[in-house]
Parts: C-alpha cells; sequence; structure tokens
C-alpha cells in the first residue's frame, strides 16, 4: 500500500505543477494581448502550446508570437512553439 501511496503523491505533484504552469502562461499571454486568455483554453504537450481561440484571437496571437515564446521562456516555461 506504500507504494501506491507513492506513485499517488507523486501523480498529484505533477498535475499541480502542470496546473500552475498552465495558469502562469494564460496570465502571461493575456498581458501581452491585452484579452483574457484561461487555462482551460491553453494545452502543452512537449513543448508546444496550443491555444483554443478565434481565428482573430489566433491571428493577434501570431503577431506576437515571439514576444510570448520569449516571455513564457523568461518565467521558466519550456515552449518553444505557440499553436
Amino acid at each position: 500500500m506504500d507504494l501506491f501511496q507513492s506513485i499517488l503523491s507523486q501523480l498529484k505533484d505533477k498535475i499541480a505543477k502542470d496546473g500552475a504552469v498552465t495558469e502562469d502562461s494564460a496570465k502571461i499571454i493575456s498581458d501581452i494581448v491585452k484579452t483574457t486568455i484561461t487555462p482551460n483554453q491553453i494545452t502543452i504537450v512537449k513543448g508546444v502550446l496550443r491555444i483554443k481561440a478565434s481565428p482573430t484571437l489566433k491571428m493577434v496571437l501570431l503577431l506576437n508570437n515571439t514576444k510570448i515564446l520569449k516571455a513564457l521562456q523568461e518565467s521558466g516555461v519550456n515552449i518553444h512553439q505557440v499553436q
């Protein structure tokens, strides 16, 4: 039972860390594009950050792509592409 508790604890820690990264990323992007991006709109997989948004907002993100990447990397988030 001790092994199970250890694995469960590690899983909870990873989920909490991933949630914090998503929240921080949403705040950074929201500040740059001057509109609200929620953590529910963001997924991060293998260094690629994807945002579910309208085509207009996607264009704004594309125009600010370099600025967003730089800000995320400065905050310690390992992202190399924003889609």
